[in-house]
């Protein structure tokens, strides 16, 4: 099977994700003391999604790329993503990742830690052989961009710990503190990075990295604001991490923002207490009256709406940018992929 056999962008992830998780397993530690290998592979081992390594594949075959060439590529951004969460799931004291107990709470705070710095040495690595196998034309090309990927997405990680623990009112922040944060922190790593990637394996000019970036940015901050809508309505076994977190951790999500323009003066109010409120001092009566005026005020429903404006405006930009590619399963397969983002329920 290849890749035109794929019916749909979540069969081609299907169709790839164990060649990729192969290539990272071969990286991967393995011996004694067992504890310790056994937590570097924890999350690598428990498989993510694979949506952004599929990003990768993806668009290297939609510029005309040999997939092969993408292999070491999409298992860095993979690689990448496991000690990302590993890190973000101790700064958050979330509980559950891949429907398993977070990496600190089953190794303790040190070794989880220890276990994602080690994880990202082999991250590097990954690239260091996938720019080998690019040659000199493409290698620096691909290190500049999944460089500045990572560096960018520290960045916004900073900008997300500032939202939440810093600025405390929750009439103080902005819809454009949110759309910032949320470019930097998941936009770029999360979808056109992993795109403009894959366009680099295929040797694709700067000016095509260019319109990657404007069809993919509004599709990024789609998948952004649908993380944060799954967050208030999913549940812990169709997500496979804990929901509600966003509420307790006083992250300042789009829905929040929705809900704070259209909140009576006495909701407001005791929003605003609840917020004020350090995450381990939150009730979980607390934590469901938010969720419930999230409901009440439509704050859910509209960043829906402006979920989808995004998704729109990101096929309408797709359309016009690669009206010279010819069409395509494969390029069929791209365009359903920038939806995707918004349609999935995990």
């Amino acid at each position: 099977m290849d890749a035109n056999d794929a019916k749909s962008f979540k069969d081609f992830i299907s169709l790839y994700k164990d060649k990729v998780y192969g290539l990272i397993d071969g990286y991967l530690p393995n011996g004694e003391p067992s504890a310790y290998f056994e937590s570097v592979r924890c999350y690598t081992d428990r498989k993510g999604q694979y949506r952004r390594p599929s990003y990768v594949l993806l668009w290297s075959l939609l510029y005309g790329g040999d997939i092969e060439e993408a292999m070491l590529p999409a298992a860095s951004q993979q690689v990448s993503e496991d000690w990302l969460l590993m890190i973000d799931d101790w700064m958050d004291d979330n509980n559950l990742r891949r429907g398993g107990p977070s990496a600190h709470l089953i190794y303790g705070d040190r070794y989880a830690i220890n276990a994602a710095s080690n994880l990202q040495s082999i991250n590097w690595k990954i690239v260091y052989d996938a720019c080998k196998k690019l040659g000199p034309e493409r290698e620096k090309r691909y290190f500049d961009k999944f460089y500045d990927m990572i560096n960018v997405t520290h960045q916004g990680q900073y900008r997300d710990i500032h939202l939440t623990s810093d600025i405390k009112d929750i009439t103080k922040f902005t819809r454009e503190d949110y759309y910032t944060s949320i470019h930097a922190k998941s936009a770029y790593y999360s979808v056109y990075g992993p795109m403009q990637q894959g366009a680099i394996v295929a040797n694709a000019d700067e000016k095509v990295i260019g319109e990657i970036k404007e069809y993919g940015t509004p599709a990024g901050l789609a998948f952004q604001i649908k993380d944060d809508i799954l967050d208030c309505t999913s549940t812990t076994d169709q997500l496979g991490k804990s929901i509600g977190t966003d509420v307790r951790d006083g992250v300042k999500t789009i829905i929040l923002w929705h809900a704070v323009q259209d909140a009576s003066q006495d909701v407001l109010n005791k929003l605003a207490e609840i917020y004020k409120k350090k995450p381990v001092d939150k009730s979980k009566e607390e934590i469901g009256f938010v969720l419930n005026q999230f409901n009440e005020l439509h704050s859910i429903d509209k960043s829906k709406e402006d979920m989808q404006k995004l998704v729109d405006e990101s096929v309408e930009k797709f359309n016009k940018y690669t009206s010279d590619i010819p069409e395509s399963h494969i390029k069929e397969l791209a365009r359903e992929s920038i939806g995707y983002a918004a349609n999935r329920r995990n």
